[in-house]
């Protein structure tokens, strides 16, 4: 039994094992292992996938779903309780998320607070959790020779958590400072607003908490009532367990049982939601929100019933796929033609509410389309009224269902993190034998399925969201920085949406890029990659997956560089405009494409970088119609209109947590290319459409063409693709040196410093100091020495002082360069006292350092290294380290291997000498983001020795010595 108030587990074993017999043992074990083989053999996996699956039963009624996979180098587990907010206490809202909190604190066998995130840190792991209304979720990754060892501690969370008193109102201080981060982030204050609007639901709480709903009140003390949700819910009959490891399934097996088989099973009826939504009151509604950041949104919500057990019949995704698309005649490609809108997003949730699920169109406006949200919002009912009666067709089931068994026959592994905690969920609401298939059934067409779903795309269902900072309000949310009115809408509006549409419109062409070849093309042996195609000013390079040679898949990358907007910010404007514009004209074409299992995108990094993934077979089709919207007539509302949305982007980043402003400013200054906000929101406001027509003309006419093909290509398509590019050229183009923005090469007894004050609460903080030798050796250094940084940092600032809930360190590279340091956001303390604890603890980790055992730090090598040397789990990540070389000019590609041999030498002499010249070093380079939040505008920034404080950002890159 649990610990708390409960029976002892010892107790339990005596009272379990009384009951038993060899004989009934052995009737169980024979009943068990027929259970198992049924199960086993039900789990649909993908013909991709060679891991093994078995589902099995323990005792105590907790389902477990093993993963045996040979060639992994780590292990993981996720544990999934069925309970989340929506069994919060009305008293303490947000206890399922403490509780979540309060469980990584220590339990009977392992009672120091940071004995699990130390395990971790030292046996190449991570860990993490999460709530959310009907789930929390726990999940760690760790070296496969640990993995016994950390079941033992992870599972001991759900036998005997210490839950310690003395910890309730430090870690209530933590959650508060996560609610504090998120307090001005407009996706929550909406998501509070919209269950709030749900009356007496039990979606009507409050998801996060803070000091003020976890505090005691009377009848309801905080400790009091965490034992007492512990107790009444973390039952293993609604528990799931997710396994990945190298062991055989047979081991795997034992293991699940020694670990999870004793944990208490109070034999719980599983939570459930019944309460039913009066949509008299909470349906037929307009919300005017005005959000933090500047947008223009128009969102229709639609309240739908929870048919998550229809998940083979797909109504949801068969609705949704009609609503977004953007093939030719449909209302997305018309509104956007119309220059109305600039996307459309339809997506559904089937558990959104719990037992309701929400079936909604994101919708971002123009300006022109804020002054027609009506007329839109009535094109789009009529459309749902076309599809009710001309949609329900089998031939888009067709489509869809290609699609996802393309998906299905191709699936990719992923990290072993992600995919137990994903399992683990996919198990509290699937049957286990649809755990990894489920996104991806769709067998049968089921029209009534579909038409179910279309009944309740109604007047009475629908919630209109008005999203913009002009709306009216005449109310302000709790715990969320938002105001709001709400309305009804008027049954005359809604005669309207029974009318002729004053637009033509119809519903959508079949897809014309699904693969249809799924051949793979031979290749040379290629050691490394290597230049296939050399012309002038274009340059090819290939390299044929040396891992997944199987899939039909390919990555090619396209760079049309030309120097200018590295130095030239109104050509780094245009540049930002014409990838606007170009993603909006081709927005259809992408969609198509994505469908096909392809990507299609075009950024402003390095030039015009375009970007096309995903199967082979129709990307030469893709490549053709792509760039043949490569340059364009520019419209003076579409560029007027991009104008708008590059500058509220820019301006919305002030919005965003003082963390990412923090890393932000920070990669403003380490290479050169980046301008401040003031100077590129004046730039964009200047420009003409002129001066994008002519800069298109510039571009193309004076530039240098790298390409980088990895996947399933051969000589052949790469030419075809090079006479492509050729094909939007001028004959007479010029051919410029081929030129990247340059790092800041680190500078002795020199402090940058970029300080801003920012217009939300919290303080941010970036403090790197960087080592004055670029070498593999002081990466190397800095790779073992930080996650046991990080755990130092995270359990001294974060679980003991409560200083905030994002904190951590970094090691970050400038080019050859190696960084150390740390980063928070605060909400209790200003940037010059904030600073001053980061130097304070410097120092105290240099003792801790000190003190480090050899055998300690042997052992962080070691799974420093297992990290390093694991094999890829798919194309991108066996691409990412060959690209990095190929975008940064070394032609080697050995970046990887040459870290590794590095680390393998590494000592810890070598390491504290690392700290010391880097972290101690007063003569050493650093850099520093302060970000002062309103709430702490009236206090200091923080002085740094040898300081350049940069005023200027382009004026510092033209000046900057460059690496």
């Amino acid at each position: 039994m649990k610990n708390l108030f409960m029976l002892s587990a010892l107790t339990s074993a005596l009272i379990l094992a009384g009951c038993s017999s060899s004989e009934t043992q052995s009737n169980n074990a024979q009943v068990a292992a027929q259970s198992q083989q049924a199960l086993t053999e039900q789990v649909i996996k993908s013909p991709n996938d060679e891991r093994e699956y078995r589902v099995v039963t323990l005792p105590n009624q907790l389902e477990v779903l093993l993963v045996s996979d040979p060639n992994t180098e780590k292990s993981a587990a996720s544990l999934s309780v069925g309970v989340g907010l929506l069994k919060d206490p009305m008293t303490q809202q947000g206890m399922a998320h403490y509780l979540e909190h309060m469980l990584f604190l220590g339990t009977d066998k392992y009672p120091d607070t940071n004995g699990y995130s130390e395990f971790m840190s030292n046996n190449g792991g991570s860990q993490n959790a999460y709530t959310w209304l009907d789930i929390t979720n726990y999940m760690f990754k760790v070296n496969n020779n640990a993995y016994d060892e950390a079941l033992d501690r992870f599972s001991d969370f759900f036998k005997a958590p210490k839950l310690y008193a003395e910890y309730a109102d430090k870690e209530k201080n933590a959650v508060n400072a996560e609610w504090s981060m998120r307090r001005e982030m407009d996706f929550f204050g909406q998501f509070k607003l919209a269950r709030q609007l749900l009356g007496e639901h039990p979606a009507n709480r409050f998801l996060i908490g803070n000091n003020e709903t976890l505090g005691d009140k009377e009848d309801s003390a905080l400790h009091d009532e965490l034992v007492k949700f512990y107790n009444q819910y973390y039952s293993a009959n609604i528990m799931k367990v997710a396994m990945i490891s190298n062991e055989p399934l047979d081991q795997m097996e034992t293991l699940a049982k020694k670990h999870f088989a004793s944990i208490e099973n109070d034999n719980i009826e599983p939570p459930e939601t019944t309460d039913k939504i009066d949509f008299a009151e909470a349906g037929k509604k307009r919300i005017h929100y005005v959000p933090n950041e500047d947008v223009k949104q128009l969102r229709l919500e639609f309240i739908i019933n929870n048919n998550q057990d229809q998940f083979a019949a797909k109504p949801n995704r068969f609705v949704t796929y009609l609503l977004g698309s953007e093939m030719p005649g449909t209302p997305t490609e018309r509104l956007k033609s119309m220059g109305l809108i600039s996307s459309l997003n339809a997506s559904a949730s089937p558990t959104q509410y719990g037992n309701y699920g929400a079936l909604t169109l994101d919708i971002n406006l123009t300006d022109a389309g804020m002054q027609h949200r009506e007329d839109i919002t009535a094109l789009i009912m009529q459309y749902i009224n076309m599809i009710k009666e001309q949609g329900v067709d089998q031939k888009y089931f067709k489509e869809i269902q290609t699609s996802l068994a393309n998906s299905f026959r191709f699936l990719e592994k992923g990290d072993e993190f992600s995919y137990v905690s994903s399992l683990a969920e996919a198990m509290q609401n699937y049957p286990a034998q649809y755990v990894i298939s489920a996104p991806y059934e769709y067998k049968a067409f089921d029209a009534a399925a579909v038409n179910e779903v279309l009944d309740q795309l109604t007047p009475e269902h629908l919630r209109v969201w008005y999203i913009s900072k002009d709306e009216p309000h005449d109310q302000a949310l709790s715990f969320y920085d938002g105001k709001y009115k709400v309305a009804g809408i008027t049954d005359a509006e809604v005669a309207t949406w029974s009318n002729e549409p004053q637009v033509a419109i119809n519903l959508p062409k079949v897809n014309t890029l699904l693969p249809e070849n799924f051949d793979l093309k031979s290749n040379a042996d290629f050691e490394q990659p290597k230049i296939v195609i050399e012309e002038p000013g274009i340059e090819v390079w290939q390299y044929p997956s040396q891992v997944f040679s199987d899939q039909p898949r390919g990555v090619l990358t396209t760079i049309i560089n030309n120097p200018d907007p590295v130095t030239d910010i109104k050509k780094s404007v245009l540049l930002s405009l014409w990838q606007d514009l170009y993603n909006l004209r081709v927005s259809a074409l992408s969609t198509e494409a994505s469908i096909a299992g392809m990507n299609l995108s075009l950024n402003d990094s390095r030039g015009l970088t375009f970007n096309i993934s995903g199967f082979t077979d129709k990307q030469p089709e893709l490549m053709q119609r792509a760039l043949n919207e490569l340059t364009f007539d520019v419209e003076p509302q579409a560029f007027a209109q991009a104008v708008d949305r590059l500058v509220r982007g820019i301006k919305n980043k002030g919005q965003q947590f003082p963390l990412y402003q923090s890393f932000d400013a920070y990669g403003q200054i380490i290479r050169e290319g980046q301008f401040a906000d003031e100077r590129l929101i004046e730039t964009a406001q200047n420009v003409k459409p002129a001066d994008l027509a002519g800069y298109m003309d510039e571009l193309l006419a004076s530039n240098s063409i790298k390409m980088f093909a990895f996947g399933n290509y051969d000589k052949a398509d790469l030419q075809l693709a090079v006479n492509e590019i050729k094909g939007v050229l001028p004959a007479n183009r010029n051919i410029t040196e081929f030129r990247t923005a340059r790092f800041w090469k680190p500078q002795a007894n020199t402090s940058l410093v970029l300080r801003k004050d920012l217009s939300v609460a919290d303080v941010g903080i970036v403090d790197a100091h960087i080592n004055g030798t670029p070498s593999f050796a002081t990466q190397a250094a800095a790779t073992v020495l930080q996650g046991h940084f990080r755990t130092e940092a995270f359990d001294t600032l974060r679980t003991e002082e409560q200083l905030a809930y994002a904190v951590g360190t970094f090691a970050p590279q400038l080019d050859r360069y190696t960084g150390f340091g740390l980063y928070i956001q605060t909400p209790v303390k200003n940037v010059a006292d904030m600073q001053a604890r980061f130097e304070s603890f410097k120092q105290e980790y240099w003792e801790t350092l000190q003190n480090l055992e050899p055998a300690t730090f042997e052992q962080l090598k070691a799974s420093t290294l297992v990290t390093l040397n694991e094999p890829p789990k798919n194309l991108t990540e066996e691409l990412q380290p060959v690209i990095s070389d190929w975008y940064l000019d070394r032609y080697n590609f050995d970046t990887k291997q040459q870290l590794i041999d590095a680390v393998e030498q590494v000592t810890l002499d070598d390491a504290k000498q690392f700290y010391q010249d880097t972290m101690l070093n007063d003569n050493s380079a650093r850099i520093s983001v302060q970000l002062r939040g309103e709430k702490f505008q009236d206090a200091d920034f923080a002085d740094l020795p040898d300081q350049l404080v940069i005023d200027d950002l382009a004026k510092f890159h033209q000046e900057m010595p460059k690496q």
